[in-house]
């Protein structure tokens, strides 16, 4: 995929903040910056020097002939040192009479000090520069991401009649995950969780070896990948017959998802957005079991800007793709969340989970 314009835009940021250079090490931005589709995994050795007249990726021979195939037709160079890669690229910014040079925020210590001290020039840190760039989705991002959400769909309607009593979290999580990978699924964006009964009052359980009983909430949170694009959704279901204070907590929840889903557009804050659902959960007593921010951007990555949280300052732009995620969390007795995937546009947002939100009993 040729992304030469997001070369561009990146290249005009440099010049208003006047970046003679930056080294983009993140993968996930580098992936974006280059457009180069299933070349990197998330363990690859890559970086890339990006100035006026200067775009180059580096990588070593295990990604070579990939990125070289994929670099054709585009204006990224590629270099394979023989030698460590970072001095390399240190070497030929040097080379270039060039003196100050930007690292991501995000880098590792020991490699902002690796290549300091390697470049022996001025070394700054800039935050978000390229991660700002990917908050908002061309249409070609929005696409794979709606396929994504797609395979959730279909993997939720799976689980829905997969799931018996007696079943452990973790048989069902793994029936989560093969389902994603041989029903459209290109792999999963994060490990699912699965948490049921006591489990499920905490936000991120992952999953144990828990056995589901008749009267749990099992709460599902799971996402695939499409094509490098991520997918997330959460439904929580109760296993036989919901109790009152069950059907009590679930039609909270929901009322903070809807009231999320209503007040969310381009050009509110993340932080006004959340404080709507928030709302309604502390309006039906739940607020003080609701600890989390309401969502969070997807992407190249499960978790990305926006910030739909009290942190979330900045007004949310159109072209973004958001989770809205209120909960309900009661230690020793349990928890519900439903989260939808959106897309944020100037009047409203589009939905991308299409699962039923209702109660549902198994």
């Amino acid at each position: 995929m040729n992304s030469d314009h997001r070369l561009s835009t990146l290249r005009r940021r440099l010049a208003e903040e006047e970046i003679p250079a930056v080294v983009v090490t993140d993968i996930p931005n580098v992936i974006y910056l280059t457009g180069f589709d299933d070349v990197f995994d998330a363990m690859a050795n890559a970086a890339l020097l990006v100035t006026s007249e200067v775009a180059r990726v580096y990588t070593d021979s295990r990604y070579e002939t990939s990125v070289a195939a994929a670099a054709e037709g585009t204006s990224w160079a590629l270099r394979v040192p023989k030698d460590a890669m970072y001095i390399a690229l240190c070497e030929d910014v040097v080379a270039q009479g060039i003196d100050v040079i930007m690292l991501e925020s995000s880098v590792p210590y020991g490699r902002f000090r690796f290549i300091s001290e390697k470049f022996g020039g001025n070394v700054r840190v800039v935050d978000q520069l390229v991660e700002g760039l990917r908050q908002v989705k061309e249409s070609r991002e929005i696409v794979r991401i709606r396929e994504a959400a797609a395979v959730t769909d279909r993997a939720f309607d799976h689980i829905l009649d997969f799931i018996t009593p007696g079943m452990t979290e973790a048989s069902v999580g793994l029936e989560l995950e093969v389902f994603m990978r041989t029903n459209g699924g290109h792999g999963i964006a994060f490990d699912p969780i699965v948490a049921s009964g006591p489990n499920s009052a905490m936000p991120h359980a992952g999953v144990s070896d828990r056995r589901i009983e008749i009267g749990d909430f099992v709460k599902l949170d799971f996402g695939a990948r499409y094509e490098g694009y991520c997918s997330d959704m959460t439904r929580t279901v109760v296993m036989g017959s919901a109790s009152d204070r069950q059907r009590e907590i679930h039609g909270a929840v929901l009322a903070a998802n809807l009231a999320g889903i209503e007040a969310c557009r381009a050009g509110r804050t993340g932080a006004d957005i959340h404080e709507t659902a928030r709302a309604v959960l502390a309006e039906a007593g739940f607020g003080e079991y609701f600890g989390h921010g309401l969502g969070h951007g997807v992407g190249l990555e499960i978790h990305e800007q926006p910030s739909l949280s009290p942190r979330g300052r900045n007004a949310v732009p159109a072209g973004s793709v958001a989770t809205i995620e209120p909960g309900v969390y009661i230690p020793g007795f349990g928890g519900v969340r439903i989260e939808d995937l959106v897309v944020v546009e100037d009047g409203g947002c589009t939905l991308l989970s299409h699962s039923p939100k209702e109660l549902i009993e198994l």
